[in-house]
């Protein structure tokens, strides 16, 4: 029997269309203890990414604040006290039960995939998330890399971070809004809240948590390739934001196929691969073609507008029938670009309709870096 294969996904994005923590964020202002109900909390957990991307994009920021270890997506680390306090592990559970979020045709995929393929998921989501929709699409639970949070656990070392809390929102956030969203108005107050001072127990509770973002997702990858026996240049690799750059540069460095779905230019410039899409079966092809990528996607790209037309120009011999049926069936055809031959004004153009994408199937958290 032939070993499976590998392929490693982002789970928010590339699966589910939710950032779970995103959401949590907006159910805040509906917690009464912070009284928070007539802002809109989803621009306070925008405050609190657009800071994380600060920390990230700016250089010199991580070494002035003496944070080396700091990796994209750490936003769940920031916002770790503050939702352990208002939330409890089974109300997570519950809402992730009921609100997955699936991209069409992801169940059908993974099914297909699952015969041929060793499906991973590496995502900084929270774990009651993560756990939830790997489950529903029977993706095995140790496949499953993500941001671990026992809420439970975490409430028993509270201390008092009432007043920690109340800075971060009653002060800090409702500064952010009265400087018409400017982060430079905060990012001082933010700085000496999360890193100076230090010995705070909310900070103390914060570092507790491990964020699988970054760097992280690298690591993940390394792990797998060690137990499966894999290299990663035979791996897939999938994602679309900068929580992904590492795991995509790192799959790309070895000449695996790092995949940017609907992605964002994050994701665009670390990967070889741009797949803009509706619906999750889109990605088949890459798979099916993955041992003679490059022939696929110089076929693919030169008769694109034609198969646009009418998917049942599609050569019979490029893809499969049954992928071929899908794309009829579902009416829907994606984009599949390779990036390493683009110059900076065809990348610019690719970033774009990929980043128009994400906003259509994602919303309001497409912005989110």
């Amino acid at each position: 029997m032939n070993k499976k294969q590998i392929s490693c996904w982002d789970l928010e994005g590339p699966i589910s269309i939710i950032d779970f923590a995103a959401e949590l964020g907006k159910k805040l202002n509906k917690k009464l203890e912070l009284d928070l109900h007539e802002y809109n909390m989803g621009e306070f957990f925008t405050m609190i990414s657009k800071y994380d991307d600060y920390i990230i994009e700016v250089p010199g920021v991580k070494e002035k604040l003496n944070i080396p270890e700091y990796q994209p997506g750490d936003t769940l680390r920031l916002l770790a006290p503050l939702y352990a306090s208002c939330f409890t592990d089974e109300e997570l559970v519950s809402l992730a039960k009921n609100n997955l979020g699936l991209l069409p045709g992801c169940r059908e995929l993974m099914k297909i995939l699952r015969k041929n393929w060793n499906i991973f998921v590496i995502s900084t989501s929270y774990s009651h998330f993560a756990h939830r929709v790997t489950a529903a699409l029977k993706i095995p639970k140790d496949h499953v890399y993500c941001t671990e949070f026992n809420i439970q656990k975490l409430k028993k070392s509270f201390l008092d971070i009432e007043d920690a809390v109340n800075v971060l929102t009653q002060k800090i956030f409702k500064k952010y809004l009265m400087n018409n969203k400017d982060l430079n108005s905060i990012v001082e107050d933010l700085d000496e809240f999360f890193w100076i001072n230090s010995e705070s127990d909310y900070v103390r509770i914060m570092n507790q948590i491990k964020v699988r973002g970054g760097k992280r997702k690298e690591l993940a990858i390394e792990e797998i390739s060690r137990i499966t026996e894999m290299p990663i240049s035979e791996m897939i690799a999938l994602g679309d934001s900068i929580t992904d750059i590492n795991m995509l540069q790192r799959v790309n460095d070895e000449n695996g196929i790092a995949v940017s779905f609907n992605g964002n230019k994050f994701s665009v410039e670390r990967a070889n691969v741009a797949l803009t899409t509706t619906n999750s079966l889109g990605v088949l092809p890459i798979f099916q073609a993955n041992k003679n990528l490059k022939d696929f996607l110089e076929h693919w790209e030169y008769n694109f507008k034609n198969f646009q037309k009418n998917p049942k120009n599609i050569p019979n011999d490029l893809i499969s029938k049954e992928c071929k049926e899908y794309l009829i069936k579902y009416n829907f055809l994606p984009e599949i670009i390779d990036l390493t031959n683009k110059s900076k004004e065809q990348l610019k153009e690719v970033i774009l309709r990929q980043e128009n994408m994400r906003k259509f199937i994602r919303g309001w958290v497409s912005k989110l870096g």
